[in-house]
C-alpha cells in the first residue's frame, strides 16, 4: 500500500482507550472490516468500533497488555503505513488536524494568487491574461480540481448540488477567459470549508482534552500503608485513599471513613452529600471534607464520568448536518440555471447569450453571501455581547426550537446558597438566632456558613467569641460561648442528625420545618443549651432575570418549558411553581437527561437545552441546540454546547433567540434580492441586453446590496428584561 495514504491522528488516548482518525478508512467498508477483524483477534484488545463516515477508530484495550504506541504501530503495519510520517501519539498535541491544515493551505493559496493579480492590475497597471491557456488559467484549473472531482463524484451518485454549479461556473469562466471570476468562486468556497473545519476540530480537541484534565497521582492502601501511584495504574479492587480537597478518580464503594462529597459535577446537586461506608462515589466528584477509603469498581475508561465524556464526543461527531438555507436555494437554482442556459441557446442560437446567462446563474456569490453574511454579522454581534456561537447552523436552529429544557443549579439558580428565612421561637429574635449561628460558624468554610456570614454582614452583626468549637462531619457544629454569669452557653448549629446526636427535641418546630422543606429549602437548627431556639432556611437564589427570560421565550415561539434537574423533587417543584414551568423531571442522572431530550425530539419537536455542568453535557450534545452558562459552568458542558453565555446571564439566552429569528429573516430578504437580480439578469442576458462584462457588474451590485442588508445585524443589542423585584424568590 502506498504511503501517500498515511494520514493518521490520535485524537485522544487514556489508559484503556484510544481514538484515532485514519483517512483511508473513510467509506472504505472492506478495509474497515478487515482492520476491525484483525484488531479484535489481537491479545489485549477488548472492543473496537469504526465510524466509516468520519474515518474514526475507537479501541478499548487492556493497558497492562498493550500501549498506545504498540497499538498504533500494529495498525500502521496492518495498513502498510509508514510510521515516521504520522502524527504524534500525544493526545495533547497542539497541531491542527489534516482537515484544517488542508483547508488552510487551499484558502491561503487562492487568497495569495488572487491578491497578487489584483495588486498587479490595480497598483502596478499590469494586464494579466485570464484565458484557459494562460498561467492564471492553469493555476485556476489546478485549484479547482478537488471541487470538480467532488462534483463528478456526486453526479456519478446521481446527486447534483452546490459543488456541481460551482464547478460548472468555474470551468465556464476559465474557458471564457474570466479566470478571476473563477477565483472569486473558489475563494468563497475555500473560506467556508476552512471555517467549518476549524470549528469542528476545535470542538473535538476540547472535548478530547477533558479526558486529560484529571489528577495524575493518588494514594492506594497496601499492607495498611498509603502508597502513591499513578492513576493509570489503578486496578479494580484497589483501595484508594482520598483526602479533603481531592478529586475522586474511580467509581467505587466506601469501605471506611466518611466525608462530605461535592457531587455537583455529576448530579447537579448544590448541597454536599454526607457519605460513609457502603455508599457509592463517582469519578469526577470531590471530597469537600473528611477522608474516605474507596474500593475501586470501575477505573480509567470504564468510570461513569469517562463513559459520559465519550458519549458527548460521539454525539458531537455524529450530529446530523443541517443544510443552510443558501445550500437549499442553490440546489433549486441549479435546475433553473441549466434550463435557462440551454433554453437561451435553443431559442436564440447565440452561444454568447447562453454564456452570459450561465455566468449570471453559475456564480453564486450573492446567493452564498445571502446566508453567510447575516450569520457572520450575527455571530460577530453575539461575540461582542459575550455570547459564543460555534457555527451558523446553531444560530439558525435556536430560533426554530419549540421546547426549552433547563437545568436548575447554576442555570435558573445561582451556585451559592443564600439565607432565605429565619424562624425564632418566642422570646428570641431573628438577629439573636443569626448571631448565635455566626459565632459558631465564623471559622467554617462550608457554603452554608458563607451564606450565614453574608446575611450577618448585611445586618451589621458581629460574631461572639467562643471557647470551645467542635465540627461534626455531615451534621454541623457545636461551640461554647462565654456567659456574663460565668458558665458557658452551648450552641449547636446543624441538621436533624446533630439534634438527634445531642438528644434535642424539636417539638413545635417540626411543622415549620416541614413547610420549609416542601418549598425546597435546606433547613438547619439553632439550639441553645439543648433547647431549640430557631431554624434557618437556605436556598440557591433564583436568578433575578430567570422569570422574565422564560416569559420572553414563551412569547417568542417556545411552546413548552421543562425543568430537568438532579435535585430532589421538592426543590424542583418549588422552583417550577415560582417560574411557571409546567413539566418537571427531578433526581435525573446525566443519561436520563439525554434520554428525556431524545424523547421530546421523537415527537418531531426541536429541543433547546440550557445547562452548566458535566451532568448536563450529554443532554446539551443530544439537543438540537445546547446552550451552556459559561462563567461557572464545567468545561465539558461549555464544549458540548453549541452556544455559550460567557456572562452567565439569561438575558443572553433571550437575546440570541431573537437574534436567530432576525438573522433568518434578513437571510430570506437577501435570497429574494439575490434571486430577483439573477432572474432579471437571465432575462436581460437572454435578450442580448446584458453582456458577460455587465453580468460581472450585476454580481458586484447585488452582492453589495446583500452585504449592506446583512450589516444591519451589527447594530443589534440585548433588550433589558423587565424584572419584577423580589418576585422570583418569594416563599409563599
Amino acid at each position: 500500500m502506498k504511503t501517500r495514504h498515511n494520514k493518521t491522528k490520535v485524537q485522544h488516548s487514556i489508559p484503556g482507550r484510544i481514538r484515532l482518525k485514519i483517512s483511508i478508512l473513510k467509506n472504505n467498508h472492506l478495509l474497515s472490516s478487515s482492520l476491525e477483524k484483525n484488531l479484535e483477534n489481537l491479545a489485549g484488545v477488548n472492543h473496537t468500533r469504526i465510524n466509516k463516515k468520519c474515518s474514526c477508530l475507537i479501541i478499548n484495550y487492556n493497558d497492562h497488555v498493550l500501549s498506545p504506541e504498540l497499538l498504533t504501530r500494529t495498525i500502521h503495519d496492518l495498513l502498510g503505513i509508514n510510521h515516521k510520517n504520522n502524527c504524534s501519539v500525544n493526545s495533547k498535541e497542539k497541531a491542527y488536524c489534516p482537515e484544517v491544515r488542508s483547508a488552510l493551505r487551499s484558502f491561503s493559496f487562492i487568497s495569495a494568487v488572487g491578491g497578487a493579480v489584483l495588486i498587479s492590475e490595480s497598483l502596478l497597471g499590469l494586464t494579466i491574461a485570464q484565458t484557459l491557456l494562460s498561467p492564471l488559467g492553469f493555476i485556476t484549473i489546478f485549484a479547482a480540481a478537488p471541487l470538480v472531482k467532488e462534483a463528478f463524484k456526486k453526479i456519478k451518485d446521481r446527486k447534483f448540488g452546490l459543488e456541481g454549479i460551482l464547478a460548472g461556473g468555474i470551468i465556464a469562466a476559465v474557458v471564457a477567459g474570466e479566470a478571476m471570476t473563477a477565483f472569486e468562486i473558489l475563494w468563497i468556497n475555500a473560506g467556508a470549508e476552512l471555517l467549518t473545519a476549524w470549528i469542528t476540530e476545535r470542538s473535538r480537541r476540547a472535548i478530547s482534552g477533558i479526558l486529560d484534565k484529571t489528577s495524575h497521582h493518588t494514594f492506594v492502601l497496601k499492607d495498611e500503608v498509603e502508597v502513591e501511584v499513578e492513576i493509570n495504574q489503578l486496578q479494580k479492587g484497589d483501595v484508594v485513599v482520598l483526602h479533603t480537597g481531592e478529586k475522586i478518580c474511580i467509581d467505587g464503594l466506601i469501605v471506611d471513613g466518611q466525608g462530605l462529597i461535592n457531587e455537583a459535577p455529576i448530579t447537579g446537586r448544590a448541597d454536599f452529600i454526607h457519605k460513609k461506608a457502603e455508599d457509592k462515589v463517582f469519578a469526577g466528584t470531590f471530597v469537600r471534607e473528611g477522608v474516605i477509603y474507596v474500593k475501586a469498581e470501575e477505573v480509567g475508561d470504564s468510570t461513569y464520568l469517562a463513559r459520559i465524556l465519550h458519549k458527548v464526543e460521539d454525539s458531537l461527531e455524529n450530529k446530523t448536518d443541517i443544510e443552510l438555507v443558501a445550500d437549499k436555494l442553490s440546489v433549486r437554482l441549479v435546475k433553473i440555471g441549466l434550463g435557462a442556459t440551454i433554453g437561451t441557446l435553443l431559442l436564440t442560437a447565440s452561444p454568447w447569450r447562453a454564456f452570459t446567462v450561465l455566468l449570471v446563474m453559475a456564480c453564486p456569490c450573492a446567493t452564498v453571501l445571502s446566508a453567510s453574511t447575516p450569520i457572520s454579522a450575527a455571530i460577530n454581534t453575539a461575540a461582542r455581547h459575550n455570547i459564543l456561537i460555534k457555527g451558523g447552523r446553531y444560530l439558525e436552529e435556536v430560533g426554530h426550537c419549540e421546547i426549552a429544557c433547563f437545568d436548575k443549579t447554576g442555570t435558573l439558580t445561582g451556585n451559592e446558597p443564600s439565607l432565605e428565612h429565619i424562624y425564632a421561637v418566642k422570646g428570641t429574635s431573628e438577629d439573636e438566632i443569626l448571631n448565635y449561628a455566626l459565632s459558631v460558624e465564623t471559622h467554617n468554610h462550608h457554603p452554608l456558613a458563607q451564606a450565614i456570614k453574608s446575611a450577618a454582614q448585611k445586618r451589621n452583626i458581629s460574631p461572639l467569641t467562643h471557647t470551645v468549637c467542635e465540627y461534626f462531619l455531615g451534621k454541623g457544629m457545636r461551640a461554647e460561648l462565654p456567659s456574663a454569669v460565668g458558665a458557658s452557653t452551648e450552641i449547636l448549629v446543624g441538621n436533624k442528625k446533630l439534634t438527634e446526636q445531642f438528644d434535642v427535641r424539636i417539638g413545635k418546630l417540626s411543622s415549620h420545618v416541614s413547610t420549609l422543606k416542601r418549598k425546597g429549602l435546606t433547613v438547619i437548627y439553632v439550639v441553645k443549651d439543648r433547647e431549640p431556639v430557631g431554624i434557618m432556611a437556605f436556598a440557591n437564589t433564583i436568578r433575578p432575570e430567570a422569570a422574565a427570560a422564560l416569559k420572553s421565550l414563551r412569547a417568542n415561539g417556545i411552546e413548552k418549558t421543562v425543568l430537568v434537574t438532579g435535585d430532589e423533587p421538592a426543590t424542583a417543584e418549588h422552583l417550577a411553581k415560582v417560574l411557571h414551568i409546567p413539566e418537571i423531571h427531578a433526581s435525573a442522572m446525566p443519561e436520563e437527561k439525554a434520554t428525556l431530550v431524545r424523547t421530546l425530539q421523537d415527537k418531531n419537536k426541536k429541543v433547546l437545552m440550557v445547562g452548566d455542568g458535566i451532568n448536563d453535557a450529554l443532554a446539551l450534545a443530544q439537543a438540537d441546540v445546547g446552550i451552556a452558562m459559561g462563567t461557572g459552568g464545567a468545561e465539558v458542558a461549555v464544549e458540548a454546547a453549541d452556544i455559550t453565555l460567557v456572562n452567565d446571564d439569561l438575558n443572553g439566552l433571550t437575546f440570541v433567540h431573537q437574534l436567530s429569528r432576525d438573522t433568518v429573516k434578513i437571510a430570506y430578504q437577501n435570497f429574494w434580492l439575490a434571486t430577483g437580480s439573477n432572474i432579471v439578469g437571465v432575462i436581460m442576458g437572454a435578450s442580448g441586453v446584458l453582456t458577460p462584462v455587465m453580468a460581472g457588474f450585476l454580481h458586484i451590485a447585488h452582492t453589495m446590496g446583500v452585504i449592506a442588508n446583512s450589516s444591519r445585524l451589527l447594530t443589534h443589542s440585548p433588550k433589558p428584561l423587565m424584572i419584577e423585584a423580589g418576585k422570583t424568590n418569594e416563599l409563599s
